[in-house]
């Protein structure tokens, strides 16, 4: 081999090395069978039924199925653990939404660390929250819902799809800035936490607006107020809780995902596909229909967004006495 030929080889190598690309491993026929998109949440909710929209228009263009798969359950980290435990070679991918990274690590000992165990495709929705009660309760208002419960402490009860879950800590956060005291309810996903509503066996449920719009456009649910920083714009003349002097709000997004170690070719592919999807006409309106608000974020944003909300959540989880660390004292 000449002195020239080995340097050449060499240099490919290296490339090949500081790229995450093994020696003599090429990428371009990816993907060469069907993907697996795990949602980690249950059929029917807004995480499942925007990931298969997206599902829908990727497999177009990846030439290949992308198959989705619901491991539901312990607020959404299930789902998120089968992504981080998978091989990281681009066909086991999924849905990393935001409470199972910033929120359930401090609260569980979980099988997987949010900050290492990750690699982004993009962020795509914005989540909002609010209580809602059904359409022919007494109560009108938060003020109705809070002076109730301080009356009747203990009495009121929310459904909600998780302890670790923005749902859930929305209701907390309510209750720490007004006094006012009720007890949650947790099920196994939002179709049964508004079900439950409105079957009468909990008087709130607290969820976002996928679910319970259409039961407050048929007059079946009311939406108290928005946990988040905007009001939802399908209830406009419903307040935020800051808005009516309660100092939070409570957000979430809609993400995919990989296992950490994909290899940069597979995850550039994805990352294009994804955007390319989130890009088309159809899929945004499916969104809307959805009522999720599109909000695009980038892999770093994303990952950014998951480190800040890994650090405020923690401190607010500690506040609550909710922290894993504090329950083992």
């Amino acid at each position: 081999m000449t002195k020239g030929k080995s340097r050449f080889i060499w240099a490919a190598a290296m490339a090949a090395w500081v790229l995450g690309i093994p020696a003599g491993v090429s990428y371009a026929a990816y993907p060469e069978r069907p993907i697996t998109m795990i949602v980690n949440y249950s059929p029917g909710g807004g995480s499942d039924l925007s990931a298969r929209a997206l599902a829908k228009y990727a497999e177009k263009e990846l030439g290949q199925p992308v198959v989705v798969v619901n491991k539901t359950g312990a607020a959404g980290t299930l789902g998120v653990g089968a992504i981080a435990a998978s091989k990281p070679d681009g066909y086991t991918i999924g849905v990393t939404t935001y409470s199972p990274l910033t929120m359930a690590p401090h609260m569980y000992d979980l099988p997987y660390n949010p900050l290492t165990d990750f690699e982004y495709i993009m962020g795509y929705g914005k989540y909002m929250y609010g209580p809602c009660v059904r359409g022919d309760s007494p109560i009108k208002t938060l003020k109705d819902l809070i002076d109730y419960a301080k009356v009747n402490p203990g009495k009121v009860k929310y459904s909600h799809p998780g302890l670790a879950t923005p749902n859930n800590f929305g209701m907390i956060y309510l209750s720490k800035f007004t006094g006012a005291k009720w007890e949650g309810v947790t099920f196994k996903g939002a179709p049964e936490a508004v079900a439950a509503c409105l079957g009468g066996h909990v008087d709130i449920v607290s969820q976002n607006p996928l679910d319970v719009v259409p039961y407050i456009k048929a007059g079946r649910l009311r939406l108290l107020a928005s946990f988040c920083d905007t009001r939802w714009e399908w209830v406009p003349d419903v307040p935020t809780a800051r808005e009516l002097g309660y100092d939070f709000d409570v957000v979430s997004w809609l993400a995919l995902g990989a296992r950490k170690g994909t290899p940069a070719p597979i995850m550039d592919r994805l990352r294009k596909v994804f955007k390319n999807a989130m890009e088309d006409p159809e899929f945004l309106d499916i969104l809307k229909k959805m009522h999720i608000p599109a909000a695009y974020r980038t892999p770093e944003e994303y990952k950014k967004l998951v480190e800040d909300g890994y650090i405020q959540n923690e401190k607010m989880i500690r506040e609550l006495g909710l922290h894993k660390s504090q329950k083992k004292n």
